[in-house]
């Protein structure tokens, strides 16, 4: 296996589902063995289509995707017994869960006997045993979502697709599959996965793919998305001992003119007049100067903190909150030409 071997890439990738009215548009990708790679944004952003796309389950209106070497326009068939995918929509069958796993694994080729140790790995893992004599349409919703992606790991592929597998999950049955996941990557398994879940898409993808509006708007890690779009940070400075009135507002002038903002900081037992709190874009290069200015008027640091940039603050710097206006109700976004308004589906996405 070569880590740096490209098994997927996009060019100018689009989907119209009408003249004009794309669902996504000029997407440019690529996803490396092992890889796995997140595809973030809010309803209506052009995930799913991009997934039906990579999947040769709609053919693209423009631009071009090579998966696996092979065109999405020509690998029909061929193309697809290589790929795994568990979309969102529901598909089940009227066997139970545990002869559901082992026929699906059959189909794909998969011989018996290693069908049947595969169908108890996977009823161990996604926690089926109390459903495993059971139909799946008689399943909770949990337990429906759990045996989606059970049923499509029964088979081997080489790259896999899911879109949104952990709706519905609990946050132990989430960690459980996501260190699964995360496993098989490692072994060589290519993954692009799709989540409105931030924290996921931190703790499994290798890069994260920002999507808003039909458009990408960036492709980086997630540490790489943090550093770039993580926004402004909060700092908490705690003193050794009370400031005085002048020092503070020498400090409070310094900070504003690094365009901090100051924030009022809790009072609690012992820290009135020594704890001085703000917002900066770049608040860790704000530390030594702080430093230095506190020595400078003999004043000692208790503690310093500064809030973990996430992924989430990240995401909404690059996409923008929800504006309200006066009426209470929210502003329109404005969006390029073309592509579709957060929300709407056009039945694809």
């Amino acid at each position: 296996m070569r880590p740096d071997e490209v098994v997927l890439e996009t060019r100018d990738l689009g989907f119209a589902y009408a003249p004009d009215r794309f669902a996504i548009r000029h997407l440019s990708v690529s996803l490396r063995r092992g890889e796995v790679l997140g595809l973030l944004g809010r309803n209506g952003a052009g995930k799913t289509t991009t997934v039906r796309l990579l999947t040769t389950l709609l053919p693209p209106t423009e631009g071009t995707a090579i998966v696996l070497g092979q065109d999405i326009r020509t690998g029909g068939r061929a193309l697809r017994a290589r790929l795994g995918v568990v979309l969102q929509s529901e598909s089940l069958d009227f066997v139970t869960v545990e002869r559901n796993l082992t026929l699906y694994a059959f189909l794909w080729g998969v011989p018996r006997e290693v069908a049947k140790g595969r169908a108890e790995e996977m009823i161990e893992l996604f926690e089926l045993e109390a459903a495993r004599h059971r139909k799946p349409w008689a399943l909770s919703g949990g337990e429906r979502r759990r045996f989606q992606v059970a049923r499509e790991l029964m088979h081997d592929m080489e790259i896999l697709f899911l879109d949104e597998p952990t709706v519905g999950l609990d946050a132990i049955a989430r960690r459980r599959i996501l260190r699964y996941l995360k496993d098989r990557a490692r072994g060589g398994l290519s993954i692009v996965f799709t989540t409105h879940i931030l924290h996921e898409a931190d703790l499994l993808c290798d890069r994260i793919a920002i999507l808003h509006l039909g458009s990408l708007l960036a492709l980086d890690t997630a540490e790489g998305l943090k550093e770039k779009f993580g926004g402004a940070r909060e700092v908490s400075i705690g003193f050794r001992g009370p400031v005085s009135g002048a020092l503070r507002l020498e400090l409070v002038g310094e900070l504003a003119r690094r365009h901090a903002t100051l924030l009022e900081a809790p009072e609690t037992a012992g820290s009135a007049g020594s704890r001085v709190d703000f917002r900066a874009e770049q608040a860790e290069e704000l530390l030594p100067w702080i430093s230095q200015w506190a020595h400078g008027h003999g004043l000692g640091i208790e503690r310093m903190a500064v809030e973990e940039a996430t992924l989430e603050s990240a995401f909404l710097g690059m996409i923008g909150g929800t504006d309200e206006d006066g009426n209470g109700g929210e502003k329109a976004e404005v969006r390029p030409p073309g592509l579709l308004p957060p929300g709407s589906t056009g039945g694809l996405t």
